[in-house]
């Protein structure tokens, strides 16, 4: 066990859902906040996670979101968050990484949201010779159509550096009908787009399911709550899923990783990738992740090479798949694994 847990931290591995803001260091969190009364809220909240229902657990996260949010007041804190989470990346052997966050501005406006962007990839490109990190803005399903469409002219203003549009945030809020004209028109102009779907149980999700498998994006994000009908749609129509173990055990309220639907679709080869989702907020890496997919579905060494081949297909960064399988290759030839 012990040499598979480290094959998983020295295969090259490639993250394609991470939001920037979940990656903070719980160390970087807590000097973020500077007020007591924040702190004792985050101690609560940290105590509460493991228990309640799906929608409580949910609740959590995005308590816990609204709190760093609201402790990030400058571009100096989004670089130093930027810079430790690609140093995280770096140090468990992440060769290729998709960071998503929303734009944001600062002191009322004085400091733009394109600041807030600029800032993050300026730190990204420090990097570049370390680790191929590239970016996705994030629409919040409580925006306008009017904030969403800004955010698309971002991602338009820095489209070398940024490789797609993401739909995330309050699950309990179904807003994907209303805001599908941004991602219509991302597609006419050829801007990849991933999209959190399935992530409660209750029936509106599952309704809002069929329009985004409707809408088919470029991958879907967890799809842990769905439908027979939905299920087989997916399969069908090849659209590659974004699973994220640690997150999608505890919000889904499962007792073990036996019961992810990773198996499901592992199993009838659909296209796959796991992910971190919150580094920071869940207390993972992308290793153990990894590791504990092998371990519960028992992969082999070989299958878990092919695995992460096949996950390099699925980058939005097109240009970018040649050097992550020649990496993964050369990983192979020192393995001696075939």
């Amino acid at each position: 066990m012990d040499d598979l847990n480290r094959f998983c931290e020295s295969i090259p591995k490639i993250e394609l859902h991470a939001h920037l803001n979940g990656c903070i260091r719980s160390s970087t969190f807590r000097q973020l906040l500077s007020s007591p009364t924040d702190q004792m809220r985050l101690d609560t909240l940290d105590k509460e996670f493991p228990m309640g229902d799906t929608h409580s657990r949910m609740a959590n996260v995005f308590e816990k979101f609204s709190l760093l949010r609201s402790c990030v007041t400058n571009l100096d804190d989004i670089r130093r968050i930027t810079h430790e989470t690609l140093e995280d990346f770096i140090s468990d052997n992440v060769i290729y990484a998709e960071l998503r966050t929303r734009p944001r501005s600062f002191q009322n406006g004085a400091i733009a949201a394109s600041s807030y962007v600029e800032t993050i990839l300026e730190t990204m490109q420090e990097y570049e010779d370390k680790i191929c990190s590239r970016l996705v803005l994030s629409i919040d399903r409580t925006q306008t159509l009017e904030q969403a469409m800004e955010t698309l002219k971002l991602a338009e203003k820095y489209r070398t550096q940024i490789v797609g549009l993401d739909l995330s945030g309050d699950p309990n809020v179904k807003s994907f009908e209303r805001l599908r004209p941004v991602f219509d028109l991302a597609k006419q102009i050829n801007l990849s787009t991933t999209i959190h779907i399935g992530e409660l149980p209750d029936e509106e999700c599952l309704n809002e399911n069929n329009l985004i498998i409707d809408y088919k994006p470029t991958r879907l994000g967890h799809f842990n709550f769905r439908t027979v009908d939905q299920e087989q749609r997916v399969l069908k129509e090849q659209i590659p899923l974004e699973l994220c173990p640690t997150s999608n055990l505890l919000t889904m309220n499962l007792s073990d990783l036996s019961t992810h639907h990773f198996d499901l679709f592992y199993k009838n080869k659909h296209p796959l990738t796991i992910c971190t989702d919150d580094s920071g907020l869940m207390d993972c890496r992308l290793s153990s992740e990894i590791f504990q997919i092998v371990q519960t579905f028992r992969l082999t060494k070989k299958e878990l090479y092919e695995f992460m081949f096949q996950t390099s297909n699925l980058i939005f960064d097109k240009n970018m798949i040649e050097l992550c399988q020649t990496k993964l290759k050369n990983f192979s030839e020192q393995s001696n694994l075939f």
